[in-house]
């Protein structure tokens, strides 16, 4: 009997996807010892350097360097358990040349024997990681050595100046001016400085984690503002999408520094709320100045490089972005963000 045409159309269609995937793709035997890789796709022939032909019938651990290996038993095990395993780990070419990799491994739906395995280089992400967290210790740096030393310096003249005032009293009306004018220039200097700090200062998401990281965030830019700055957070924080954690920090912290430099404002309140599906709704409110917003045309918006950043990281994530302000009237920013899909949300080792 000759082949079902459906079945021959479906087999091409996989055929098709698998080779022409732009991330590498392999089946593995879970029945033997080793592992044994029974076939890949042709990106996993230009990035590791085999043929497709060399790979079939090749034990897996070939492409794991010796100290990666027990991570990656950790893997086919949760594997062979039904589990799907997203991790990050280090996997090497032919030539021997390590580099690091995002693996998803699943078992193969079709065959209970065998594992589905993704891999995708992240070097230039990783890289990315290190030169921002490179950065973040230079801004931790010169914001140390900003406190320790400018703002030291200018909260004692700020101090010395008051005390000339006070043992100026008698003097001529001009010398008490001009001792009322530098009180004013260093108490505005210490309040730019105040400011400079925080948005130099980063506060360590990976080591206090999402919501602790906010709230201290938000307390922070209340003390170095001199303002009542509060935080409300909905029921469930466990429904947050991790994906999300990073790039919302960053919008609230860029939003609370736009508060900041341009608001005048004496209050500041952050809404997070999460809905059980893992939508994220962010209201970032003031009380200051507010202005109008259809006098701020497009090259407003292009022309102010946090507000730019902040807009392509929500459009990036499937999200919207409304600026809500009057005269007189304070500011309002929102947020929304869609829940994150499923398969983005695996467990990762």
């Amino acid at each position: 009997m000759g082949t079902d045409p459906a079945n021959r159309a479906s087999e091409q269609s996989y055929r098709h996807l698998f080779e022409h995937m732009p991330v590498c793709i392999f089946v593995a035997d879970l029945a033997v010892t080793p592992v044994t890789i029974l076939e890949a796709n042709r990106r996993a022939e230009l990035v590791y350097g085999y043929t497709a032909a060399e790979l079939a019938g090749m034990p897996a651990a070939h492409l794991i360097p010796e100290d990666a290996r027990p991570a990656v038993l950790t893997i086919l095990q949760r594997v062979q358990q039904g589990q799907t395993v997203t991790t990050e780990t280090t996997n090497q070419r032919r030539d021997c040349s390590c580099f690091p990799v995002r693996v998803v491994a699943a078992p193969d739906p079709t065959d209970a024997g065998r594992m589905i395995v993704t891999v995708e280089d992240i070097t230039a992400e990783v890289q990315r990681r290190s030169e921002a967290e490179a950065i973040d210790a230079e801004r931790h740096r010169i914001a140390h050595e900003i406190h320790d030393g400018v703002a030291q310096s200018l909260a004692g003249l700020r101090f010395k100046s008051a005390l000339w005032s006070h043992l100026a009293a008698a003097a001529s009306p001009g010398m008490r001016a001009a001792l009322d004018e530098l009180q004013a220039v260093l108490n505005a200097a210490i309040v730019d400085m105040r400011r400079a700090i925080f948005a130099l200062r980063p506060v360590d998401l990976d080591a206090l984690g999402f919501f602790p990281a906010l709230t201290q965030l938000v307390g922070d830019f209340g003390d170095q503002n001199q303002l009542a700055a509060r935080l409300e957070v909905s029921e469930p924080q466990e429904a947050l999408p991790a994906v999300y954690e990073l790039p919302l920090f960053r919008i609230i912290q860029e939003s609370l520094s736009n508060i900041g430099q341009h608001a005048r404002a004496s209050s500041a309140l952050v809404r997070l709320t999460v809905d059980a599906a893992g939508g994220v709704a962010v209201s970032v409110h003031d009380n200051g100045r507010g202005f109008d917003p259809s006098q701020l045309g497009p090259a407003d918006l292009a022309g102010h490089f946090g507000l730019r950043q902040m807009r392509e990281r929500i459009l990036a994530l499937g999200g919207t972005l409304d600026i809500r302000s009057a005269i007189g009237q304070g500011t309002e920013l929102v947020v929304t963000l869609p829940p994150v899909a499923k398969e983005v949300n695996h467990a990762t080792d």
